[in-house]
């Protein structure tokens, strides 16, 4: 894919720049997919000295860091503090637990700014934390505090090791499914017929690992993520046994 091969390219380009000019360098914040590409090519090219970083443990949107081999980790871990910053918002009383990630999400990406620009965003009911790029901490700050639904808001641009991290609620549900096919897992979790399932491939609206995928045969496995626009995110996690019908009972987790 011509998508991969760029994701190659700018890599290239960033460890040519760490070995010539001798300093760290860093991407911008990359999804599941693109860190599975990345990870390849680092072990092709045999680099060693890198670190995946989001801002905190568990983040599924991170950073590359390449450092040259006369930086420790130590330094290099304290230099994360120049490359990531958190933006907390703390919500007035009045408004507590309105917003959800949609609405953060929406607001920062008006700021004109690309989604890899912009990390995870964490959700409590008085705010949230928005991981960005420090070079564009101040900007997306400026933008967020021409909102109205913001106006009351406290936005400040903290260290990211400030942030109190809720950890990510999940709903626990069941499906019945023929097999482990996406087309039948997709119509069983959006409650649709198997041609609507197809339409939303088709329409590029279903994702597995943050990468769209289009063929209603592509299996699922334990661990995979899958989103499917304006129905959910999820998390496939096990079988856990068959029904009367013969049909597998799969385990997921949906993101609240």
């Amino acid at each position: 894919m011509i998508n991969d091969k760029l994701i190659i390219a700018k890599l290239l380009d960033k460890i040519k720049i760490c070995k010539t000019r001798n300093k760290i360098v860093n991407t911008e914040f990359l999804n599941k997919y693109q860190k599975e590409i990345i990870q390849k090519e680092l072990n092709k090219q045999k680099i060693k000295n890198y670190l995946f970083f989001g801002g905190y443990e568990g983040a599924e949107a991170e950073v590359l860091v390449i450092y040259p081999e006369k930086y420790d980790l130590e330094i290099v871990t304290k230099n994360l503090e120049n490359i990531i910053k958190a933006i907390k918002i703390t919500l007035p009383k009045e408004v507590i637990g309105k917003y959800s990630h949609k609405d953060y999400l929406g607001m920062a990406m008006k700021a004109g700014l690309n989604r890899n620009r912009i990390g995870d965003i964490n959700v409590s009911e008085n705010g949230a934390y928005i991981f960005v790029l420090e070079e564009n901490a101040k900007y997306i700050v400026d933008h967020l505090k021409n909102f109205i639904r913001l106006s009351k808001a406290s936005i400040e641009i903290i260290n990211y090791k400030e942030a109190k991290i809720k950890e990510q609620e999940f709903k626990k549900i069941q499906i019945s499914v023929a097999s482990m096919r996406i087309d039948s897992i997709v119509s069983e979790l959006a409650k649709i017929s198997r041609n609507k399932t197809n339409e939303l491939l088709v329409e590029e609206k279903v994702f597995v690992n943050d990468k769209c995928e289009n063929k209603a045969s592509r299996l699922l496995k334990e661990n995979d993520i899958l989103a499917i626009r304006k129905v959910g995110k999820f998390i496939v996690c096990k079988c856990i046994g068959t029904n009367k019908k013969g049909k597998m009972i799969i385990e997921i987790k949906k993101y609240k």
